[in-house]
């Protein structure tokens, strides 16, 4: 397994920003093949700068049609990822995130409840490291991180400047 991310861990990875890259990440990336973002997402794994967590990987490995290329994918890329951890504390303030996002207007919490829990472990990640980034394409993240003020970096606006429809 990669690098582990929490901080009293990391004595051997150097500091950078960490994405953890949300499952709309990975999922435009073999959806869009022959634009930027399979490249973007390749440079950042080639550098050590994705983690993710058992959410994100329960979404996208679920795609592989066959058990063969769900192997592949697990060996050649997500055993070697930064994993962080989803414990009980992330899991408490995703259900914190959906209550504060609940008081703001009628239905304003109504979304994925597994972004509750993507955000709330790059909240705590970020509140450890101080350079975890959460990495989406996803209109309902930005609504969440935003809310939070979780540092996120959402693929829209990129997209759109490459002729990328989300």
């Amino acid at each position: 397994m990669g690098c582990l991310a929490r901080s009293a861990q990391l004595t051997d990875c150097a500091r950078m920003t960490l994405y953890l890259a949300d499952s709309s990440i990975w999922i435009g990336a073999r959806n869009r093949r022959g634009t930027y973002l399979p490249d973007l997402l390749a440079e950042r794994i080639e550098r050590d700068e994705i983690a993710t967590c058992v959410p994100v990987a329960l979404e996208v490995l679920s795609g592989p049609p066959t058990a063969s290329e769900l192997d592949r994918d697990w060996e050649g890329i997500w055993k070697n990822l930064r994993w962080l951890p989803v414990n009980t504390a992330e899991q408490e303030r995703a259900l914190e995130l959906l209550r504060s996002l609940a008081r703001t207007t009628a239905g304003a919490h109504r979304r994925p409840p597994i972004d509750y829990i993507v955000a709330a472990v790059a909240e705590a990640e970020h509140r450890l490291r101080g350079d975890v980034v959460l990495w989406h394409w996803d209109n309902d993240l930005t609504v969440i991180c935003e809310h939070a003020g979780i540092p996120h970096e959402a693929e829209h606006a990129r997209a759109k400047a490459n002729g990328i429809r989300g």
